[in-house]
């Protein structure tokens, strides 16, 4: 079924790259507010707050090898994407918050393929970049960008918080980028006091960034980004970064700024809960276990991989 290929299958797991790592380059601009710490909001009424996130597991690592003996790495991998919505003050179940969940399966292989003859349940992707930064880029991209258009279109929640610097495939949704963890900062030196500052419930000013990638560089795609404090613990360990298209504008930024560091530190996980407290808040653990139960049985998916490669 592979044509003029063979498949030798790895014991091993191809290692995962950062989420991190796939973000754009970025360039601080300006400050867009006066430096001082400002007070997060939490409005009456009814308030939804929506989280889009994905999960991957590489279920084998590969390599194909051509009748001249050139082989071509490549993996196969289960990808999960979906959403949930929490409505606060009010008790939430699982079957009514886990929304438009999506399990895909993928086989990407590194290089250009002629007279592939490959037919399974493994969708097949070829690529020119590292294997596993393409399947971060399908789970990104694709799966988690069309369940994030989705939620924005047909629920319209208070807040819709999308895992990671925001895809340019999101322009024109009202979507929030949540970065859990911190590489660089954008802020000046003189401003950097701030980030010390700042108490559980408070924000940075708005700050404007220049994002400078591929598409992006030739469209001058531009971002708000802003700090905000989810629990009082020092340091930046204790900060998330959040982002929109500068296109939103700075007014409704500023009122989406104020919501984040009102509502967010109240979903803030404990360490005993989750070790990736407190940026990894407890609906996103919660949609993390849910999509990973749905990638089904480890095992099982092994060895159908095994029974189609030495059938």
């Amino acid at each position: 079924m592979w044509g003029k290929y063979k498949i030798a299958l790895r014991p091993w797991e191809i290692p995962d790259v950062s989420l991190l790592e796939y973000e754009e380059s970025e360039q601080f601009v300006d400050l867009a507010e006066e430096p001082k710490p400002y007070e997060g909001t939490f409005p009456g009424g009814r308030i939804t707050v929506a989280f889009v996130d994905g999960v991957r597991r590489t279920e084998y690592a590969l390599y194909l090898i051509d009748d001249n003996g050139s082989s071509y790495e490549g993996a196969f991998a289960s990808l999960g994407a979906g959403a949930i919505i929490v409505e606060l003050g009010k008790l939430n179940s699982v079957r009514e918050s886990m929304i438009y969940p999506i399990i895909k399966r993928y086989l990407v292989v590194k290089g250009i393929f002629e007279d592939m003859q490959y037919q399974g349940v493994f969708e097949m992707r070829t690529t020119q970049d590292d294997v596993s930064k393409e399947i971060n880029r399908v789970m990104r991209e694709e799966l988690e960008v069309s369940v994030a258009r989705k939620v924005a279109k047909e629920l319209k929640p208070t807040l819709l918080i999308c895992d990671g610097t925001l895809s340019n495939r999101l322009r024109g949704t009202l979507c929030v980028g949540y970065v859990k963890t911190i590489k660089k900062l954008f802020i000046r030196r003189e401003d950097a006091y701030m980030l010390n500052e700042l108490r559980c419930g408070q924000r940075t000013p708005i700050i404007k960034v220049h994002y400078q990638r591929g598409q992006e560089e030739k469209e001058k795609v531009e971002k708000y980004t802003w700090y905000v404090k989810l629990t009082e613990g020092e340091g930046i360990g204790s900060l998330v970064r959040l982002e929109v298209f500068e296109k939103v504008g700075l007014e409704i930024t500023k009122h989406i700024a104020d919501l984040t560091a009102g509502i967010l530190p109240r979903l803030v996980s404990s360490t005993f809960q989750d070790r990736r407290s407190p940026q990894n808040l407890l609906p996103i653990k919660s949609l993390e276990n849910f999509l990973r139960r749905h990638l089904g049985s480890y095992s099982i998916v092994r060895r159908e991989i095994e029974k189609l490669i030495y059938a």
